[in-house]
């Protein structure tokens, strides 16, 4: 997940203040245990965390659904946790058994890698779930199911055998609109550029997987700039380099990273940075999609135009997908993984979230233009008219074309729904294998005083 860390509670202690409670609780024919990120699900509250009447959240519809559909009745335990890495631990050590987690993209691949994953009733031949999964076979975007079916795991079988998409998006900056031009931070290079006008104005993320994301494309920036954007494996090329991690790689990353600290990047954040950049604390911060709209969404409150631009050279393309970890209870899963994948849910998610969901479908049609599109009169001169037909499909009737007003362009529809040419140039991040050690020692190098 792209998003706020922080915990509330570490997840052992939810679980078992919750087992305590249920002694004296209602009685319960089956739990399904879900194991997310903070934050990342609509939970029936307000932006203030107060309890909005007769809007119950996903979990407690969920319970209803399920209760109507079987007669029986279950409990959803609902836990969080702040990192990938996290998850994974805490699963390893047996501190939770989810029925249900929801990782991101390289940890989806390392664990099912592993063997630790149960899969999906997935069939490779027709990029189907079946009666299962019915609501994403139906309104899943035709754009995402291509792109992470294509993505090969070790023992041949896809992405969507193990994970669901649940969130999606890309990496870029963050930007003062009234500090930058849009072209200064369409590069990764002004990272390293030695105009002054550029000291202490970025910040990068202190998260290793996320920061190897400029410094790779910096380093191969020549053999980058030399594919065939028109070659049919051109995004193919492109992984293969984003996903580099040999020793020489890791060295050359190492040195590009070290020669930013102190000079144009201001510091390494998590998630301050996405408030700080309202502050005018700098003007410019590395970010995941999702949390570049709230900025944006944040700064208008004080008057401040941020924007949102995504370098030119190429991305990151990410997603968090549902996954079930071996044990689990796999049927009563892929029915809330169903469930959450209608887009009535999927729209109230997305809507509380504020991250881009896999999901089409008239309410998310309708989400998006209630967010986004111009008013029917404004004067053509002013708008631009923009083709989502790739994310859509035939998942709603009529053209997926939406009016944006010009002057709104680089701001949040942009970042949510980036154009097929600009995701065409992301890759997906895969997981460092045998590398890990040697890339969590650069890591620490580069963090080092």
């Amino acid at each position: 997940m792209k998003k706020n860390i922080l915990l509330k509670a570490l997840p052992f202690v939810g679980m078992l203040v919750g087992s305590l409670m249920g002694c004296s609780g209602p009685k319960y024919d089956v739990t399904l245990v879900i194991y997310n990120w903070e934050d990342y699900i609509y939970e029936g509250t307000d932006e203030d965390g107060n309890i909005i009447e007769d809007d119950p959240g996903v979990c407690a519809l969920f319970e209803e659904y399920y209760e109507k559909k079987t007669g029986l009745k279950v409990h959803v335990d609902y836990e969080c946790f702040s990192t990938n890495e996290i998850m994974y631990q805490q699963i390893e050590l047996g501190s939770i058994k989810p029925d249900l987690i929801c990782p991101s993209d390289y940890m989806i691949q390392k664990m099912a890698n592993e063997g630790k994953l149960e899969k999906f009733s997935y069939n490779e031949t027709d990029k189907t779930y079946g009666e299962s999964l019915n609501n994403w076979d139906e309104f899943g975007s035709p754009y995402i199911k291509d792109r992470f079916a294509n993505q090969k795991l070790n023992d041949g079988n896809s992405f969507l055998s193990y994970a669901v998409p649940y969130f999606w998006g890309t990496m870029g900056f963050t930007y003062d609109m009234d500090f930058f031009d849009a072209e200064e931070v369409t590069t990764w290079e002004v990272l390293w550029s030695t105009d002054n006008k550029y000291h202490h104005e970025f910040t990068l993320k202190d998260s290793m997987r996320d920061s190897y994301v400029p410094a790779i494309y910096h380093v191969y920036k020549d053999e980058i700039a030399a594919l065939d954007e028109s070659a049919d494996d051109y995004n193919e090329q492109l992984a293969t380099i984003f996903n580099r991690c040999d020793n020489v790689t890791l060295g050359l990353v190492e040195e590009a990273l070290k020669a930013l600290k102190g000079n144009n990047v201001y510091g390494f954040e998590v998630d301050d940075g996405k408030d700080e950049i309202v502050k005018g604390t700098y003007h410019a911060n590395l970010a995941w999609s999702g949390d570049s709209v709230y900025s944006m969404d944040e700064a208008e409150k004080v008057g401040t135009t941020l924007g949102y631009a995504l370098p030119k050279e190429g991305s990151n393309i990410w997603f968090d997908g549902w996954c079930m970890p071996k044990g689990a209870n796999k049927e009563l899963a892929e029915e809330f993984v169903n469930f959450i994948s209608s887009p009535t849910i999927a729209a109230k998610c997305m809507e509380s979230v504020g991250y881009t969901s896999p999901v089409a479908g008239e309410e998310i049609w309708e989400l998006v233009n209630d967010w986004y599109a111009a008013e029917d009169n404004e004067d053509d001169a002013l708008v631009d008219v923009c083709d989502l037909s790739y994310f859509f499909g035939d998942t709603i009737d009529g053209e997926a074309k939406i009016r944006i007003l010009k002057e709104e362009r680089g701001r949040q529809f942009d970042a949510q729904y980036p154009s097929l040419e600009q995701i065409n140039k992301c890759a997906i991040m895969k997981d460092f294998g045998s590398q890990t050690p040697a890339v969590n020692t650069m890591w620490a190098n580069v963090k080092s005083k």
